[in-house]
C-alpha cells in the first residue's frame, strides 16, 4: 500500500472500500460481475499506463476480452450443470490460442505476449475465482467465507502499518519496498490473526471449519496478503512508479486498493474447496 496517506484518510477508505465490497458480495453475482468487470478495466489501464514507460505495450483489447470470458466461465451456474468440464482452464486455453494468434499475425512482439499473459493471471484469472467462492459450498456460506479474505487483507494492512511505525527496524525487501520492514511484516500477521480469530469466534456457527483450521487460514491469508502487496510493489518498482496510478486523489490506485485481495481471494477458495 502507499504510504503517504494520514491516518484517518486510511482507516475512513478502508472502512467506505470494505462497506462498499461486503454490499457487493452480499447482493451476489449480479452485482459481482459488473463489478469485476469494472474492476478489470481500470485495473488494466493502470497496468498499460505502467507497463508503457517501460516500453512495453499491453493488448489492451485481447485482455478485456479474454478477462470477462473468464469471468463468463467462472459462474457457478455452469459449474452446477457442467461439473465434468474444467470452465477457467477452457478459458486460459482459448487466451492462450488468442494471443498466440494475434502475435502471429502482428508481427510476434514477445514482451507484449508474455505480459498480457501476465496481466490475464494477475487480474480476471485472480478475481473471477469470487464469482465461484460467492457460490461454494453455497450462497449462504460463500458469503460469510468471502468476509475471510477482505478481514484478513484489511487486518493485515492495519497491523503492519502500526506495528511498521512503532517497531520498524529491519528492512523487510529493501529492493522492492524500502518502507517495509520485518516488524511491521510480523504485526500484520499477528493482528491479522487476532482479528480472524476474535471475527469467526463471533459467528462461529457460521463456519464448518475446526478451529485449528480457522487458524490455519488466518496465518496463510495474512502471508498471502502481504504477499500481494509485495507483488505489487514489485511491479511498481519495475515500472518505476509510487503510486499504480489515481483512483481516487491522494489514495493512489486502484490496483494499490486491491493488491491484498488479488492473493486471498484465490487462497480462500482452495482452501474451502480443501476443508468443506
Amino acid at each position: 500500500m502507499t504510504g503517504r496517506e494520514d491516518l484517518p484518510t486510511r482507516v475512513v477508505s478502508a472502512l467506505v472500500g470494505a462497506a462498499l465490497l461486503l454490499f457487493v458480495l452480499w447482493a451476489g453475482v449480479v452485482l459481482i460481475l459488473p463489478t469485476l468487470v469494472l474492476v478489470l478495466l481500470l485495473g488494466a489501464l493502470e497496468l498499460k499506463e505502467m507497463l508503457a514507460r517501460r516500453g512495453i505495450r499491453l493488448n489492451l483489447p485481447l485482455l478485456l476480452v479474454g478477462g470477462v470470458g473468464v469471468y463468463l466461465f467462472s459462474l457457478p451456474t455452469l459449474y452446477w450443470h457442467f461439473p465434468q468440464v474444467p470452465w477457467r482452464e477452457v478459458a486460459l486455453g482459448l487466451f492462450l490460442m488468442a494471443s498466440f494468434s494475434y502475435e502471429l499475425l502482428k508481427g510476434a512482439d514477445i514482451p507484449r505476449f508474455a505480459f498480457t499473459l501476465f496481466a490475464f493471471l494477475y487480474l480476471p484469472w485472480s478475481l473471477g475465482y469470487v464469482l465461484l467462492l460467492r457460490e461454494t459450498p453455497d450462497g449462504t456460506l460463500g458469503l460469510w467465507t468471502l468476509s475471510l479474505p477482505i478481514v484478513a487483507s484489511f487486518a493485515t494492512d492495519i497491523g503492519a502499518y502500526f506495528a511498521g511505525r512503532a517497531f520498524g527496524r529491519r528492512k523487510l525487501a529493501p529492493e522492492i519496498s524500502p518502507g517495509k520492514t520485518l516488524e511491521g511484516s510480523l504485526g500484520g500477521i499477528l493482528v491479522s490473526f487476532l482479528a480472524l480469530v476474535a471475527y469467526t469466534g463471533w459467528v462461529r456457527e457460521v463456519f464448518p471449519f475446526g478451529l485449528l483450521e480457522l487458524w490455519l487460514f488466518s496465518l496463510l491469508l495474512s502471508l498471502a496478503a502481504q504477499l500481494g502487496d509485495l507483488a505489487e510493489s514489485m511491479l511498481k518498482r519495475f515500472a518505476g512508479v509510487k503510486d499504480s496510478g489515481r483512483f481516487l486523489p491522494g489514495h493512489g490506485g486502484l490496483l494499490d486498493r486491491i493488491d491484498s485481495l488479488l492473493f486471498t481471494f484465490p487462497l480462500t477458495y482452495f482452501l474451502v474447496v480443501l476443508f468443506t
